[in-house]
This record gives C-alpha cells, structure tokens and sequence, in this order.
C-alpha cells in the first residue's frame, strides 16, 4: 500500500556539528518512513546571540564534511543551503506575516538568541509534497516497530481542520498517562493533547494548512531604537546607549524579534488552531536541553536505549532529557 508524500527536513547549522552524525540517522531509523525526500537545511549565517558560546561548536569546513558524510552514507537526499536573498525573504515573511509586518522583518532572519526564523519558513516553502516533517537535528524519538506515527498524524490532521501542526507526544509515557509540561494542554477524546503552543522542534504539517495561520503577530523581544535613523554608526552608537538607559532594557539599534515559537503560539492563542500531540505511547520524543560533554559522549549509547524503548522511570512524562536520571542505565 502506497504511503502518502512526505518530505523530511533537518535544520542543521555549525552547532550541531558534535551529535548530528548520530541523531540524524537515529531520526531517520526510527521514523521509518518512505519519505520523497530527505533534505538537510543547512543555514551558514553567522552564529549570534547564545549560538556563539554553544559548547564545541564546529567550523564551516566540518559542517560541510559532516552534510556530505549523511549523503555518503545514503541517509540524506541532498543538501540546501538557506537562499538569503532578500527578495525572497521579504516574499516569505510576506506569505506567513502579512505585508504590513514584513517590511519591519527584513533585516531579522534570526530571533534575538540567535536561532532561526526565516529559514524554518523557507524549508517549508521549498519542501517537494504538501505534508512535510521537521527535526532540528538534535531530537531523538522511539516508535514501537509496526507502529506508524507519520500516517497516524496524517489522518488525524486530515480530519481535524482545526489541527495546524502534529508530533508524536512529548517524554516517555508516564504510567497514569501524565504529561510534565511547561505549557498547559488539554486531552482530547479524539486521540490527541491539544496544545495552543507551538514547538519548533519537531513538528508533521500540511504546508496548506499551515499557512493559514497568517498573518502571523510580530513580536519584538528589543524594540527597534530611534537612534537607527543617525546618519553615522558613532552617533547609533551614542544614540543606542541613552535609549537603552533611559528604558532600562539594553538592546541592538535595529532591535531584535521574539521566537518563532512564542509568536506562532500567539496566533494560535487567537484562532482556532492547535498543535496536537499524539495520545498513544507507542511514539514519543525527547529533547536535550543542554549539549554538554556529558550529553555528547553519552548519545551513542542513550539512542540505542531510546530505539529500544528503554528510560528510568524518573524520566517518564518529561519532554527534556534528565541526563542524571540515566546514568545508571548508560553505566549498565
């Protein structure tokens, strides 16, 4: 029986050059699917904000080398590189945030901590079929074999219009059917959590659907400053320190957007759309927060226990990794 179209994109940037030869692969395992396509994404703009400090972050040179090695080992169909053309940008920003919001966004491809914007807008619209799966290349996820996640979320977003967005459900199963979350959700009868947040992380959509969520509100996390429209940088720059004094936040002359996801969340919040996660305990994902030492030398052995099924019962119902909480599991 022939499967529905789907289309798997990865985010990759130089950050996640230490874990993405062992996630990426896992992803792929495990979701077990006929994708048309496996795509990396790969955004080479400058790393600003927190993705500066990120712990071993590689070179260009490794990142290429690494993207070319999932291609080798026929994992990944081919490589895109995020198109920054501004006429591209302003047409993107102009399908998902209208016209009277884009014009403000053109020079704001990443939000204020450094992570993507434009680009996660840019991998949908390039995607081959309508439904399209993204993982940013840390996420790691079980399926019970013979289970089908993918076609689960397609039947389920084919007869929930009011569903914008689908993932298998957050953390191991918890054994009262609990769910740790940051943000308050609700069960629905119909097989699914439905949450007015959304997660960038990972998430199944019907590229149709979801571009029904615009105009998408524009959030500013800096405010742009007047001082922008100084004729020189020193005068910006004089100009950027009395308005950050007299505000008492300090932030860029050009000012700086929130998150994709808290944005998102917002329409959401407004309409009728909701992202559901999946009611079923043969699927779910974990996300770890923090890509210490601990984290990377530990992941070889964590995937397997995860493609496995296995996880201390302290880690049940929680969607970020408890590292600590494994430990003896990885020691075993």
């Amino acid at each position: 029986m022939n499967k529905p179209p789907v289309s798997l994109w990865t985010l990759v940037a130089r950050t996640d050059v230490p874990y993405m030869l062992e996630t990426i692969p896992h992803q792929i395992r495990a979701c077990n699917y006929p994708f048309v396509e496996r795509v990396l994404a790969m955004d080479t703009a400058p790393l600003t904000g927190d993705k500066v400090k990120r712990y071993n972050t590689g070179s260009q040179e490794e990142l290429d080398q690494a993207c070319q090695k999932l291609i080798d080992y026929g994992w990944i169909d081919r490589i895109v590189k995020i198109d920054y053309d501004p006429k591209l940008i302003k047409q993107i920003y102009t399908k998902y945030f209208g016209p009277e919001q884009a014009p403000q966004m053109l020079d704001h491809t990443h939000n204020w901590k450094g992570s993507t914007v434009y680009a996660s807008l840019y991998c949908i619209e390039q995607a081959k079929s309508d439904y399209y799966l993204h993982f940013d290349a840390d996420m790691m996820l079980y399926q019970k074999p013979g289970n089908d996640w993918i076609s689960d979320a397609i039947k389920l977003q084919d007869s929930v219009p009011e569903i914008a967005t689908v993932r298998p459900r957050c953390g191991p199963p918890h054994p009262e059917n609990k769910g740790f979350q940051p943000n308050p959700y609700e069960v629905d009868p119909r097989g699914f959590w439905a949450h007015k947040f959304f997660s960038m992380r990972a998430y199944f959509v019907s590229r149709e659907r979801f571009a029904e969520l615009s105009p998408i509100p524009l959030s500013w996390y800096h405010p742009p400053l007047a001082s922008r429209y100084l004729p020189t940088r020193f005068l910006q720059r004089v100009g950027r320190k009395i308005e950050n004094k007299i505000r008492g936040k300090n932030g860029p002359v050009k000012g700086a957007i929130a998150s994709f996801e808290p944005m998102t969340s917002e329409r959401r919040r407004i309409s009728k759309y909701v992202r559901a996660d999946l009611d079923s305990m043969d699927a779910w994902t974990i996300h770890p927060a923090n890509h210490s030492p601990e984290f990377i030398n530990s992941l070889p052995r964590l995937i397997k226990l995860i493609e496995n099924g296995e996880f201390p019962d302290d880690q049940a119902g929680y969607y970020d990794l408890k590292l600590d909480v494994w430990q003896d599991m990885l020691n075993g």
